[in-house]
């Protein structure tokens, strides 16, 4: 008999969140957000996505979006939900970086997103998103993002890796329409 490893690595990782509570697979907690546009939801419904939680709404400042910094911050104190596990968290404390994936306001999937943990003083710490994030907010016409625009990180499972879904707020729903054709 052949083991398929990657089905028992799906199935460890699904038995890891829903102990951790990151996931339930009851059929009413697979209900869609409120918040996120339909077409996100079906994006991440491709990707066999699951446990979708709001991580932050955050106004984008201009290190998010500088060229050389190539970084999103997630201040710890603007973060909604416990979207980790103690494993992740683990990883992070001991300053591993942990691989993402990241569906773009265009409906754009970037893979091989870096989430690391930084320190800051007096015991902050922010997340952030490195490696390829410059590849999301330039050219700046794919994703509308500028500095004080509105926007919301998502995080969801998909084959118990987790990702990210990051959606332009104040882009009206036409235009990110427009952007995914």
């Amino acid at each position: 008999m052949e083991v398929d490893w990657s089905s028992l690595h799906v199935l460890a990782k699904t038995s890891e969140l829903v102990h951790e509570r990151l996931l339930s697979l009851s059929p009413t907690a697979q209900t869609r957000p409120t918040e996120l546009p339909h077409i996100f939801w079906n994006k991440i419904l491709e990707m066999h996505g699951q446990g979708v939680m709001l991580v932050l709404e955050k106004r984008l400042c201009a290190t998010d979006l500088k060229r050389r910094n190539g970084w999103l911050s997630i201040p710890q104190g603007q973060i909604r939900t416990n979207f980790l596990t103690s494993g992740e968290i683990r990883a992070l404390d001991n300053r591993e970086d942990i691989t993402v994936s990241l569906i773009e306001p265009c409906l754009q999937v970037r893979h091989g997103l870096q989430l690391q943990k930084w320190n800051n003083v007096r015991n902050h710490f922010s997340y952030v998103l490195t490696r390829r994030w410059t590849a999301v907010t330039h050219p700046i016409a794919r994703n509308r993002l500028r500095k004080g625009g509105l926007v919301q990180l998502w995080s969801f499972r998909a084959n118990g890796d987790l990702c990210f879904c990051l959606v332009n707020v104040e882009a009206p729903p036409a235009a990110v329409e427009n952007m995914a054709n």
